[in-house]
């Protein structure tokens, strides 16, 4: 008797318990090959571009900040706020700062990069193109000063002369034939192709930090390095490049038309679409509140007053389900099992 009850309970497991387990995991284990592949390439390849700045860093280097005094600030102190105003937005307090302590093109490199972004966000071209010549007459060929002297001239033109970009190059950097036979291992694509574009992607780096609206003149940089990279790398970081582009002008039907053709061509050769948002996410939705920085740094409070932690950052809370998902398929099981336990107690009686 009890091993007839035995059989059946094994039996209602496998008609009812089982068929559950698998459909619950089945779609999820289940392994499809694709017949796409990523395209190979070992030699340079776009990494991520953020867009603003990590809020957790902001909030320690000003906190740093407010916990001297003001009169007892050293000039990095006085650099270090001049370049985190200018990462927090606050353009006319940054250029105050950076005029007034004429930063050194080569011991405070960083800080005068900052300085040069801050020129080009505030619209003084003729400035920044007078301070690069100054600090580094005859600037090499495709070096990082090259590009961002071109993006200079190139944002002049565009103010003197709309849609100046869509008749004129930036970079002015053509595609050579003569190097597309060179073996990309070799130390001349190294140098001709590879740093080139290392040192564009880092100039390009600076300005998507700071630039979030729609820039015709960003976008058209980063469909001409779509264009190298698509020549000279691989259709996959050209449509990297181009898709840059087309997110700060997505009207321009010549980006357009690159980003559709690097895309066929990856269809075409069966290799993976890039998912954009892994080299360009989303921005951080918060907001730095800015007066508060005012408040606590440019005018000075009297050491006897207490000091609670600044709230300098408003964030957006997302809503959860609340409950974990998971539970239901186990609760479903179990209920089942007790149905079953219940059915044969009944049948042995």
């Amino acid at each position: 008797m009890h091993l007839q009850l035995l059989i059946r309970f094994w039996v209602y497991i496998s008609l009812f318990v089982l068929p559950l387990l698998s459909f619950g995991q089945g779609d999820s284990t289940r392994v499809v090959s694709s017949p796409y592949k990523t395209e190979y390439n070992p030699w340079f390849k776009l990494t991520t571009y953020q867009r603003g700045f990590d809020s957790e860093e902001l909030k320690r280097e000003l906190d740093n900040l407010e916990a001297k005094p003001r009169r007892k600030w050293s000039r990095i102190d006085s650099l270090n706020f001049a370049e985190t105003s200018l990462k927090a937005g606050e353009l006319e307090l940054s250029n105050y700062y950076f005029n007034n302590l004429n930063v050194d093109y080569d011991t405070e490199n960083d800080y005068w990069w900052s300085f040069m972004i801050l020129n080009l966000l505030n619209g003084d071209y003729d400035e920044g193109i007078e301070n690069m010549d100054k600090n580094s007459p005859g600037i090499l060929e495709f070096s990082k000063l090259h590009f961002l002297d071109r993006l200079f001239i190139a944002y002049r033109a565009e103010a003197k002369t709309p849609k100046w970009y869509k008749e004129n190059s930036i970079f002015n950097w053509e595609v050579d034939s003569t190097l597309l036979t060179l073996d990309k291992d070799s130390p001349e694509f190294e140098e001709e192709i590879i740093k080139p574009l290392q040192n564009l992607d880092e100039v390009l780096k600076l300005l998507i930090h700071y630039i979030h609206d729609d820039d015709a003149i960003l976008a058209h940089a980063c469909y001409e390095m779509g264009v190298i990279l698509e020549n000279y790398i691989s259709y996959t970081e050209a449509y990297n490049a181009y898709s840059i582009g087309r997110h700060y002008n997505k009207w321009d039907k010549v980006i357009q038309n690159a980003l559709k053709g690097a895309k066929s061509k990856l269809n075409k050769n069966k290799y993976k679409i890039p998912i954009f948002t892994r080299i360009f996410p989303t921005t951080e939705k918060w907001r730095f509140d800015y007066d508060l920085l005012k408040e606590k740094i440019i005018f000075e409070r009297n050491d006897t007053i207490s000091k609670n932690e600044p709230e300098l950052l408003v964030k957006i809370e997302e809503e959860g389900i609340g409950f974990p998902t998971g539970y239901v398929t186990i609760g479903g099981i179990f209920m089942m099992f007790l149905l079953v336990l219940i059915f044969l107690k009944t049948r042995k009686k």
